[in-house]
């Protein structure tokens, strides 16, 4: 080959090399950040969804907590409450299951009407308001809630026992 063609190759592949840089730079990197912005959207959009769906079954347990056994708004309380335990159960990933795990500690401590109810159940509620707003990790759920509300969890976490009030100060 001669000069005059080796210098149209060079050109002819500094064209190419151009217009795909500009191609990248034009079409696929907004595109990628375009991705990764509808994802982190859909991340909030759900996390949202998830903290909003607490809150609403936290206030239907306090709804419970405030109605006697048989007042019929009780058992509307406890409808709505399993109602967002529901929809907050097929929101929540595998590895969030301690949060539903103190929701039914929550349930079965406000169905039980112990003397110091209220409390334990406030201080759990506090966790579960502290997981929501990012305070604290998902694992930190149970062992705060166990040092706050004085319980303790059984290993698959499905029971919890109370601590004796003088243990739990």
């Amino acid at each position: 080959m001669d000069d005059g063609t080796d210098a149209a190759m060079i050109g002819l592949w500094g064209v190419v090399i151009g217009a795909l840089l500009s191609l990248v730079g034009t079409v696929i990197v907004p595109w990628i950040r375009e991705s990764a912005e509808r994802k982190r959207a859909e991340r909030e959009r759900l996390a949202t969804e998830r903290r909003d769906l607490l809150l609403a079954a936290m206030t239907a347990l306090l709804e419970m907590r405030q109605r006697p056994a048989g007042d019929l708004l009780r058992g509307e309380a406890q409808a709505k409450f399993g109602a967002r335990l529901n929809e907050l159960t097929v929101r929540l990933t595998p590895n969030e299951q301690p949060i539903l795990d103190v929701l039914i500690l929550m349930l079965s401590m406000v169905q039980g009407r112990t003397r110091d109810v209220a409390d334990r159940v406030g201080e759990a509620m506090l966790v579960l308001t502290l997981w929501a707003r990012g305070d604290i990790s998902t694992a930190e759920v149970i062992p705060s809630v166990e040092r706050q509300a004085g319980v303790v969890f059984s290993e698959d976490h499905k029971t919890a026992s109370r601590v004796p009030a003088e243990e739990h100060s």
